[in-house]
This record gives C-alpha cells, sequence and structure tokens, in this order.
C-alpha cells in the first residue's frame, strides 16, 4: 500500500523535518527541472510513520504543500506514483495520491487550504483530485 506524507497530525508552525540544500541529492534531472522553478526544495520528513523524504515550499496563506514519490524525491515522473498535499501551518492536511509528477504539480496549485467551511481543520487522504475538492468545498 502506497505511504502518504502525513498519517500524522502536522506540527504547528509549518512543515516537519529538516530542509536539504538541493545540491545534496540524488534526483532525476527531470524531477529537478519540473519542480525547483515551482520553488520546491528538498526536505527530510522523518523516519516515522508517513516519514521519508518530500519536495516542500510554503504558501502564501499559512500553508506549505510537498509532493512525494512514495517517501522518495525522484521517481518515474509519468508514473501514479506521486502524492500532492497541502498543509496548514496550525494543523490539517489535504493529499491527493496516485498521481504522476505533473498531476502533482497541478494538483497543490488547487488544493484548498486544510480548513472546512465551518472552521474545523480537514484531515483527509483522497484518491483523486476531484475527492479533495468535492469535500472541502
Amino acid at each position: 500500500m502506497e505511504q502518504a506524507i502525513g498519517q500524522e497530525p502536522q506540527a504547528a508552525g509549518g512543515p516537519v523535518g529538516t530542509e536539504i540544500d538541493p545540491k545534496a541529492v540524488v534526483v532525476s534531472r527531470t524531477v529537478r527541472d519540473l519542480l525547483q522553478p515551482h520553488g520546491f526544495r528538498p526536505r527530510d520528513i522523518g523516519s516515522g510513520v508517513g516519514g521519508g523524504m518530500a519536495w516542500n515550499r510554503r504558501g502564501g496563506d499559512d500553508t506549505h504543500e510537498m509532493i512525494t514519490c512514495n517517501g522518495r524525491l525522484s521517481g518515474d515522473p509519468e508514473r501514479a506514483e506521486w502524492t500532492a498535499g497541502r498543509y496548514g501551518n496550525r494543523g490539517g492536511f489535504v493529499e491527493v495520491t496516485g498521481l504522476t509528477l505533473r498531476g502533482a504539480l497541478d494538483a497543490v496549485a488547487v488544493l484548498p487550504r486544510p480548513v472546512r467551511v465551518d472552521g474545523s481543520l480537514a484531515e483527509g487522504i483522497y484518491p483523486s483530485l476531484e475527492d479533495a475538492l468535492d469535500d472541502i468545498a
């Protein structure tokens, strides 16, 4: 079973883990060339449940976004094995699994803040972008 980025609640204040110098990681040129121009940087998000490595960038709305390939920084960009997520700096997350890398980039561009209309935090892993958007709307 595919392991999601965040099966544990996100820590207040932003993404968990440690940012890594992009020059220090070995990834395919295709992956690097797709993610770095969009502001994503490699991050070690830990080895616990839901941990591993992910590409991370801060959102402008008290959120951050991550993209991973089954807990790794690299993989086949064309295979539907990527996960994209938006995480609230104060908690909550919305993740979509089973994406290509380009699909993951498209997803983080439209994933909603992980806050429902009533103000409650959303914590969900969805099989499609449509399911995520329908649930949070």
